[in-house]
């Protein structure tokens, strides 16, 4: 397993810089994570899937939380979900979630068709997207019906600044584990910076021994 994967966050707690985003969702869990829409943006690598899939696990068991690029949804494609989601989900967590990643990739049709399915989420399903901030700026520039699907989402920006110093310490402690640890901190500095604060290409260049003497 790659460690972006070992090492993703379990629970809200474990996540590292971002922390108003994790507040955000825990604040409105007291009033109820279904029927609702979430749009997730950020930069590539702070978070946006974990989170995705932290929110997810909140409202369903794993067998009934769905992940899918937004790519794929062909008409047909939504009205499966519309009819999966009408569904209660079985175990202690009964509802039924459906995140798409890669929002920008949208197409006028199936943004549409997403519309007419927010107005009417059941109480125990929940849709969230998750976009980069570049491809959210492309598809507001490309399809005129994005601002109405935002309308009908909680927004949850996730932050972009002053995430260095956390990914350097949090990379760090990831390959001491690993024994993959040879350079001072201020060398993960200088690789989360590289990376543009990606954290999963982070972990890729220590898992491919740059942080070794």
């Amino acid at each position: 397993m790659q460690l972006h994967e070992q090492y993703r966050p379990k629970n809200f707690d474990e996540l590292v810089g971002q922390d108003k985003a994790a507040a955000k969702i825990k604040a409105l869990a007291k009033r109820g994570l279904g029927a609702r829409a979430y749009w997730i943006s950020g930069q590539s690598g702070t978070g946006k899937t974990t989170i995705a899939r932290l929110l997810g696990s909140q409202l369903a068991e794993p067998m009934y939380i769905e992940e899918l690029d937004a790519t794929d949804l062909s008409a047909a494609k939504l009205r499966d979900i519309e009819q999966s989601l009408a569904v209660f989900g079985l175990g202690q967590k009964n509802g039924r979630v459906v995140i798409i990643n890669e929002a920008h990739g949208l197409n006028k049709t199936a943004i549409r068709q997403l519309l007419v399915m927010l107005d009417r989420l059941p109480s125990h399903a929940a849709i969230i997207f998750t976009t980069t901030v570049e491809g959210q700026e492309l598809l507001f520039a490309e399809q005129e019906d994005t601002a109405p699907l935002l309308s009908r989402c909680i927004q949850i920006e996730l932050a972009r600044r002053d995430l260095a110093k956390a990914f350097a310490q949090r990379a760090m402690e990831i390959a001491q584990k690993e024994n993959l640890d040879g350079k001072p901190i201020a060398a993960y500095l200088t690789l989360v910076q590289k990376h543009r604060n990606n954290m999963r290409a982070v972990l890729q260049s220590i898992e491919a021994g740059e942080m070794l003497e």
